[in-house]
């Protein structure tokens, strides 16, 4: 019975991590916009596989080997610098190309010394110039990663600006693809922010895994209170401080702790039943999950009340995601537990419990090995 039980751990391994293999589904653009006067600087960071393989750049990745959620570097580090340095000015076309300025009804003029770089995260980074001589306010528009180019179903752009004296940030995906610097309206933007969280940690798997590995090992509902309110606090924490620039950890430390951390719960779980010992342990990887949650934020500047309310509304909806994971999860395993009432049901049940947590950490452990840069 254990041989099959661990038989069928192995299958759910390879089920459980294919997801990170699958069709891109959803990508994040991120446009950091300063200027003051006529002169506009943009810094533009886009996922690298999904450039790649629209630009046909060194590595690029089969549709069906691209991760869900960019986390894990399947090109190596030192491949992308490589493609990046060679083909600089493909990049800084397309970019400059798809991210449009104007104001008025005149246009900016994106100038010719782009910088294209790897940034620490992962990401492929554009750093354009435009000049903007007209009067009037700033006018954006991006049509990065379109649905039409056949390599990404949906882009989500995060704006952050810093634009004579006006700051804010917005979201533009594909029902919004522009807006105008100090036009745009919190309220309306409140739900855009909570959606981004929610769909951040919904489609982020490591996050869900995560939080299963936890509620796996929760035996009371005391237990799930706990663990879940420690998680909510750090994360919260690192989020704001890493989304307003107060903390920075490169994205090639903090993503394959974090696949670690999932297999570091799920193997507890197996060698340690007792859950006295876990909130210090989930404080600490909450804190590092924050930092992988502000991936898809960054603030610059001081926080003003509309950036404030972006993080607050972000954090929302990856809070609401948590809580309906937690209320559908744990109340089914609570179940399971109770129904189990004869030897046959409550060996079954375990070995089904067994199983399940070894197929995560398992997964964790394959995250690992393909997010770091040494192992890859």
């Amino acid at each position: 019975m254990r041989l099959l039980a661990f038989l069928t751990a192995l299958v759910a391994v390879l089920l459980v991590a294919a997801p990170a293999q699958a069709h891109v589904r959803a990508t994040s653009v991120s446009v950091d916009l300063r200027g003051q006067g006529d002169g506009v600087a943009a810094v533009v960071d886009v996922e690298y596989d999904v450039l790649a393989r629209l630009l046909s750049l060194d590595g690029a990745l089969s549709p069906d080997a691209v991760g869900v959620d960019g986390a894990a570097p399947e090109v190596p580090t030192e491949v992308r610098r490589r493609s990046l340095d060679a083909h600089t000015s493909d990049v800084a076309a397309y970019v400059g190309g798809r991210l449009r300025l104007s104001r008025g009804a005149i246009g900016c003029t994106a100038e010719d010394d782009a910088r294209v770089e790897l940034a620490d995260s992962g990401a492929a980074r554009v750093a354009l110039a435009y000049d903007c001589p007209a009067s009037g306010m700033l006018t954006v528009r991006s049509d990065i990663f379109r649905a039409s180019d056949g390599v990404v179903d949906e882009t989500t752009t995060l704006v952050a600006y810093d634009i004579d004296g006006r700051r804010g940030s917005t979201l533009l995906d594909t029902a919004h693809t522009s807006v105008t610097v100090g036009r745009t309206d919190l309220l309306s933007e409140i739900p855009r922010f909570v959606r981004l969280g929610a769909e951040h940690l919904l489609f982020g798997l490591d996050h869900v895994l995560f939080l299963l590995a936890l509620l796996l090992g929760a035996k009371r509902l005391r237990d799930v209170v706990e663990v879940a309110t420690a998680f909510t606090v750090a994360h919260s924490v690192t989020l704001v401080l890493a989304a307003i620039g107060w903390v920075s950890v490169p994205g090639w430390i903090v993503e394959p702790l974090i696949a670690l951390s999932i297999a570091f719960v799920a193997l507890d779980n197996l060698l340690s039943p007792k859950t006295s010992h876990r909130l210090p342990v989930v404080l600490g990887f909450g804190l590092l999950h924050g930092l992988g949650f502000a991936g898809a934020l960054s603030v610059d500047g001081p926080l003003s009340a509309s950036t404030l309310a972006d993080l607050v509304s972000f954090n929302v909806g990856i809070e609401l995601v948590q809580l309906t994971i937690i209320a559908l999860a744990f109340p089914a395993l609570l179940f399971l537990r109770r129904v189990a009432t004869t030897p046959v049901a409550a060996r079954a049940l375990m070995l089904g419990t067994v199983a399940a947590t070894v197929a995560v950490a398992g997964a964790g452990l394959v995250w690992f090995v393909e997010r770091s840069p040494l192992l890859t």
